[in-house]
């Protein structure tokens, strides 16, 4: 039996006027926002409400020490006109292996996926159309004891909000492999989502930028030597016909976009192989003219080409997007399947 959230409305929403197809990637929040509260070692009822600030005091474990994780997903727009969450329940599973890692409190499934289909119900309109977009959605978890101690936080909120959104990346991508700065390390915190993953790495994407590139390529924590992740993206690469992309080790995250693309792979009867992929096999593919396309992957791009990597040194040009075909092809089916151009064959979409 699905939960039933109380809802307190806008008074006046800010969706008329807006034009969903141009709104800059996540500058742009929805009406609502669902908020729960854990203390005394349980989750207090539920409540969807206008977005708003949330007064917090200074001295909470989530500014102090990073004890926060989030996750990211999309809803779509279908050409029917029907809204429909996708893998909702894959991000469910890796956030509590996220929270279990920072030992926060689980959030309950009734609270996390009813709480995310009303939750888009209510703001249904905020979803763009078919060709316009996505509904990005925030699901996120984090202490909030007022004490300085370092510790498992016994209070804690989990915060969901939404905002429309169009591409992340205006073009292909140049990234530069770092042997400076490292993502993650075996054991740390690689394959969960702590904000402070994606903090740590802000200052290895500024000076790429300032290279000329606009993101990281990660190699491994012990060698340097071993392709990890593209900026906040799994990564494919695509040698002598063959897809490869690097196989989950801990320090990698399970994105449920990666996977997606790999069963969709799968089912396309594309050759794929999961497992460790060295640089300098890249770099040796680029020279025998065999590197034939690169893309990264993850919620908030889907799909997005790579067309020149820099290493050592040396930039491996690839080829023109519009002469590649396996990341074009994969885009534009997993497009057709979330619109509902392209029948739900794996059980993706949960109807809103």
């Amino acid at each position: 039996m699905s939960a039933v959230i109380p809802v307190t409305p806008v008074q006046s929403s800010r969706r008329p006027g807006l034009d969903l197809g141009q709104i800059q990637f996540g500058s742009v929040f929805s009406d609502h926002m669902l908020i729960a509260r854990y203390s005394h070692g349980e989750w207090r009822t539920a409540a969807i409400e206008p977005y708003r600030p949330i007064p917090l005091p200074a001295s909470i474990s989530a500014l102090q020490y990073g004890v926060a994780v989030f996750e990211g997903l999309k809803a779509f727009r279908s050409v029917a006109g029907d809204v429909a969450l996708f893998r909702p329940h894959e991000n469910f599973r890796r956030l509590e292996t996220s929270c279990r890692r920072l030992v926060l409190p689980e959030v309950p499934k009734e609270i996390f996926i009813d709480g995310m289909k009303q939750l888009v119900g209510v703001d249904r309109s905020w979803v763009p159309g078919s060709d316009e977009g996505s509904l990005y959605i925030r699901p996120c978890v984090f202490g909030i004891d007022e004490n300085i101690r370092v510790r498992p936080p016994s209070s804690c909120l989990f915060v969901m909000f939404t905002c429309p959104v169009g591409p992340y990346y205006a073009e292909p991508l140049r990234l530069m492999a770092t042997t400076k700065y490292v993502r993650a390390f075996p054991g740390g915190t690689g394959d969960v989502k702590p904000g402070g993953n994606y903090a740590a790495a802000l200052l290895a994407e500024q000076e790429a930028q300032q290279n000329g590139y606009h993101s990281t390529l990660w190699l491994d924590g012990r060698e340097h030597r071993y392709v990890e992740e593209a900026g906040v993206m799994n990564i494919f690469f695509v040698i002598g016909g063959k897809v490869v992309t690097p196989n989950l080790t801990g320090t990698i995250l399970p994105g449920v976009t990666r996977d997606s693309v790999i069963a969709l792979l799968q089912d396309m009867g594309t050759p794929l192989e999961e497992r460790p992929i060295l640089i300098d096999e890249i770099v040796e593919a680029h020279r025998r003219g065999q590197l034939q396309e690169c893309f990264g992957t993850g919620t908030a791009a889907t799909v997005a080409h790579v067309s020149e990597i820099g290493y050592m040194n040396q930039n491996l040009k690839l080829p023109p997007v519009d002469q590649r075909e396996i990341g074009p092809a994969v885009l534009e089916e997993m497009n057709k399947l979330r619109t509902g151009r392209a029948k739900d064959r794996f059980g993706w979409l949960v109807p809103v």
